[in-house]
């Protein structure tokens, strides 16, 4: 279901653009044009998934993560969000199929599964109603299909919040800057990247970099805010609705040059930012600039990331959007 996203992006974009194309692995790249160094605004179209491993004989799917470290167990409190009890969409060849993330509960559970402290793989499946292994089998589900979380998006005044935020929040952006840009003055030569397979290993990015010829990156992304209870301000500063944050480095030191000059930019457009610096995070511009590629990294600050009810402020999205646009039309 990548080509899905990625090919409705691409019929957004496809008018504002002189050569627009899908490549063999997924990636979309998406000339915009422009006068100076050529430079690529990125994000990925990828959301956190789950796979399907096996199909039981009556008709439950069990499961493993779509991310980097399959031995990783499902938890309320590691990277593998623990998604029981949470709508599921399990994305076939032919098709959706609704179901939900289930486990063993209440009077079912065994002493020794009651006292069982940790979940694995083997405690969480999902269930789509099915009658059988036959009836899961006519709906198109086999092994390989991935399964995403599927609650619906809701809004709270000027918060958002939903699964896949990360990084829709990001196609969201580019899509509005796009038709906001003003091309006549436009002082890099600009290319639109959305890649694929980010959350396993920031895999589409490596081929990005070079398929795309740029010089230069800004990643758009969600990032980490830390304006809930339980989280040291020393370690997360950012807060929702404080405007977008400037990642002077993560498991990587983003480019100096290319970040100052994105402070100036909020600054002559008097866009308050939030500079910060984080540790459990990596996104596609670590990868930029392991292939030599100057990248930036602008971030919307998001609560509750890799998580079904990930939440955005809708004031940073259009100040993360005016940011870019001054950069991108202003020399600094």
């Amino acid at each position: 279901m990548r080509d899905k996203s990625q090919n409705f992006l691409a019929e957004r974009w496809r008018a504002h653009t002189t050569n627009l194309e899908i490549t063999k692995v997924g990636n979309l790249i998406a000339h915009i044009g422009g006068n100076g160094p050529r430079l690529m605004i990125a994000t990925h179209a990828d959301e956190i998934c789950f796979v399907v491993k096996h199909v039981s004989d009556d008709g439950f799917l069990w499961i493993t993560t779509g991310q980097r470290d399959a031995e990783l167990r499902p938890s309320q409190r590691g990277p593998v969000f623990l998604p029981w009890g949470h709508p599921a969409l399990v994305m076939t060849a032919t098709g959706c199929v609704e179901g939900f993330f289930a486990t063993l509960t209440g009077h079912v559970l065994t002493a020794e599964q009651r006292a069982k402290d940790r979940p694995d793989w083997a405690d969480i499946f999902v269930d789509v109603g099915a009658t059988g292994r036959n009836d899961v089998e006519a709906r198109g589900i086999q092994v390989g299909d991935r399964v995403i979380w599927n609650p619906r998006t809701r809004c709270m005044g000027s918060l958002v919040y939903g699964k896949a935020m990360d990084d829709r929040v990001g196609l969201a952006i580019m899509d509005r800057l796009l038709a906001v840009m003003d091309r006549e003055r436009l002082v890099y030569d600009v290319t639109y990247v959305s890649t694929i397979q980010e959350e396993p290993g920031l895999i589409g990015a490596e081929s990005a970099a070079r398929a795309s010829g740029c010089e230069m990156a800004i990643v758009v992304d969600v990032g980490l805010a830390g304006d809930v209870p339980g989280v040291d301000p020393r370690d997360v500063s950012a807060r929702l609705g404080a405007g977008p944050t400037l990642v002077h480095k993560d498991n990587v030191a983003y480019s100096r040059p290319l970040t100052l000059a994105l402070t100036r930019a909020a600054k002559s457009a008097k866009i308050h930012i939030q500079p910060v610096v984080f540790s459990a995070y990596v996104s596609d511009a670590g990868t930029f600039m392991r292939q030599g590629v100057e990248a930036a990294l602008v971030a919307v600050p998001t609560r509750y990331t890799h998580s079904a009810f990930e939440m955005i402020h809708l004031g940073d999205v259009e100040l993360t959007i005016q940011l870019l646009k001054t950069f991108l039309e202003t020399k600094t």
